[in-house]
């Protein structure tokens, strides 16, 4: 038996003998190569030169190993072996690359007779003259038909040549077809020339709507003219409602004015909010392989019945490539405040998006940055670190297109350049924000807020200031007092609660003397630096009634800090079973560096205070 060779494995020994031993192991069925390697997982070539050739049984052959083969190979092997090879592909449904396909068809002279063995693809690239005969051509078509034709792009010559053999192998005569006739031709329907558009528009036009391929322009001005006549299956456009338009589909972006023009004005606005309300409801636009010079012209060359003077409801029906080159930056720039009306998808938005960077590299100016609507959406915070925005009408309108999406972070600049840009945090740049995101006062900065009159602290509501920081509350705090100073008693305490999270020690023992009855919410927001050196009859006096809330929160900071710097027995006094305070006959040394890193003091026991008052004791007497 002749045993194939193998290439030295890389990161052996490098020898070809390894490689050939490994080989030849595998072979007798003694090592069993793993699953990866056996290509049972996925389709990937294999990495071995000449399989097919020095192969003793093509039909033995994994999966992986077929995938491999090059034309130079099918070249060199018999008609007898490159029917076994073919048949080996379709039992194995192993996917081809078009020109492996196509030089495999080449060297196929004379097809099996069973085609249901040959892999439905390799059909597309067999002449069609080698099956003359009613039996032998719908045979042939019929497996045609299930075959994906997108392999071949339009204007192969193997894809031109089997359309009009399979009309003529279906008995076609002329441009009228049957629903039959239809789905007989399966893929190649897609390729039907506009007269059978105009002469079979009711069993055409709901099968370009399944098509990849973007339709020739024969086909869009065939399309265009059928539906503007109003016949079936979709009707006039004057009676379409939402689901006709979602049953059109790819088939939207040929529309022009007058068929637009004549949907209801109410279905329309209908569909456009349904769809501007989740911008990804429409399916994504179907990517086909072509040749990339064919993806550069379609790209840039905008085709004369695409042409845009102005933004309107058409451009939502345009697809990526054509929104590329039929746009003008400058036109779309000027028209913004049109944009937002338009359910354009995701996809769209980011051509947009685009076309805008492309003509403002520095920043947008604010008169487009107020029209974003959507497209907002689609900023990055560097993005909008290079705007200046001082319009609050700017603000809200951005505001109100973020809510409902996590854009903290976007929502977060665009409020600190309004600022910037305000020359500070004035009062309505917080009324804006109380009124139209809550809690976003957080959000800015220490130095953003160090700009806030103390005079419009006032405006400022307990719930702006939930998501606070201790950074922003000792910043806010110290305006808050110097607010409300003419205030005193239950209206002082009730103003400055919510800021008390900025509050220094010396303000807490203040307010502890004006029985203010603070609740432990409040507390246990309060700065812990400025609990610590607060004592049990302090906080007793500060809590009022509330005190008794120490016990469920004992665990928790500031609470349980500031327990295990009190004396047990002033714990005690509360009567609320605190534990972990300094016992009695403990002396508290200030190790500074170990208190830094542990947050408690450390202490010593009776012993050891004997023993240094011993040697304080000893030391005089010397």
């Amino acid at each position: 038996m002749a045993l194939p060779t193998a290439r030295p494995l890389l990161g052996s020994c490098g020898t070809s003998a390894l490689g050939s031993l490994l080989f030849l192991l595998f072979s007798l069925g003694w090592v069993q190569p793993s699953r990866a390697l056996a290509g049972e997982t996925k389709q990937e070539a294999a990495p071995l030169d000449g399989v097919l050739t020095n192969a003793p049984d093509i039909a033995s052959l994994s999966p992986r190993q077929l995938l491999g083969f090059t034309c130079v190979e099918v070249s060199g092997l018999s008609t007898e072996l490159v029917q076994e090879l073919a048949v080996a592909l379709g039992q194995k449904n192993v996917k081809l690359s078009a020109e492996q396909l196509r030089c495999l068809a080449h060297r196929l002279s004379e097809p099996p007779e069973d085609l249901d063995a040959l892999p439905l693809d390799l059909l597309l690239f067999l002449n069609p003259d080698a099956f003359s005969g009613p039996q032998a051509c719908t045979h042939f078509f019929s497996r045609v038909a299930k075959a994906n034709v997108d392999l071949l792009p339009r204007g192969a010559p193997e894809r031109q040549r089997l359309l009009p053999a399979a009309l003529a192998c279906w008995g076609v005569r002329g441009s009228l077809l049957s629903e039959a006739d239809v789905q007989a031709l399966g893929g190649l329907a897609c390729d039907l020339p506009g007269r059978f558009v105009a002469e079979s528009a009711e069993v055409v036009l709901p099968r370009l709507v399944r098509c990849l391929g973007p339709l020739d322009q024969d086909q869009q001005e065939a399309v265009r003219a059928a539906l503007q006549r109003g016949g079936p299956p979709y009707g006039p456009p004057s009676t379409w409602s939402i689901s006709t338009l979602d049953a059109l589909q790819s088939l939207l972006p040929v529309l022009g004015q007058p068929v637009i023009h004549s949907v209801p004005q109410g279905i329309l606005a209908a569909w456009r909010q349904r769809s501007s309300r989740d911008p990804s409801w429409r399916q994504p636009e179907q990517t086909v392989l072509r040749p990339r010079f064919r993806r550069d012209v379609e790209r840039t060359t905008c085709p004369p019945e695409k042409e845009v003077h102005e933004i309107d409801e058409s451009l939502i029906f345009y697809k990526k490539r054509e929104l590329e080159a039929c746009v003008n930056a400058a036109l779309l720039a000027a028209q913004m405040d049109r944009v937002n009306a338009m359910p354009f998808t995701y996809e769209q938005l980011d051509v947009l998006k685009h076309k805008l960077d492309e003509l403002y590299p520095q920043g947008y100016p604010e008169s487009v940055i107020r029209h974003l609507g959507h497209l907002f959406l689609k900023m990055s915070p560097e993005d909008i670190r290079k705007w200046n925005v001082t319009s609050l009408e700017t603000l809200k309108a951005l505001l109100k297109v973020s809510k409902g999406h996590e854009m903290s972070a976007q929502v977060a600049t665009l409020i600190d350049r309004v600022v910037v840009g305000r020359g500070q945090l004035d009062k309505d740049t917080v009324d804006t924000l109380t009124a139209f995101c809550p809690g976003c006062l957080c959000s800015l900065s220490p130095e953003r807020l160090s700009s806030m009159p103390p005079s419009i602290i006032g405006a400022v509501r307990p719930q702006d200031l939930d998501t606070c920081g201790p950074r922003q509350l000792d910043v806010l705090y110290p305006k808050a007092r110097l607010a409300f100073q003419n205030m005193s008693g239950s209206e002082y305490f009730v103003k400055i609660r919510p800021f008390l999270g900025g509050a220094p020690t010396e303000d807490l023992k203040a307010l502890s003397q004006q029985n203010v009855s603070m609740d432990l919410a409040t507390f246990m927001k309060l700065r812990r630096e400025a609990v610590l050196p607060l004592t049990v009859a302090e906080v007793q006096k500060l809590l009022g009634p509330h005190v008794e809330g120490l016990k469920v929160e004992e665990q928790h900071s500031p609470v349980r800090d500031w327990i295990l710097k009190q004396w047990q027995d002033d714990l005690d006094t509360l009567g609320l079973g605190l534990q972990g305070g300094i016992p009695n006959g403990y002396l508290i040394l200030d190790l500074s560096v170990r208190e830094a890193l542990s947050g408690t003091p450390c202490l010593l026991g009776p012993g050891p205070v004997l023993t240094v008052l011993a040697l304080l004791l000893a030391s005089t007497l010397a």
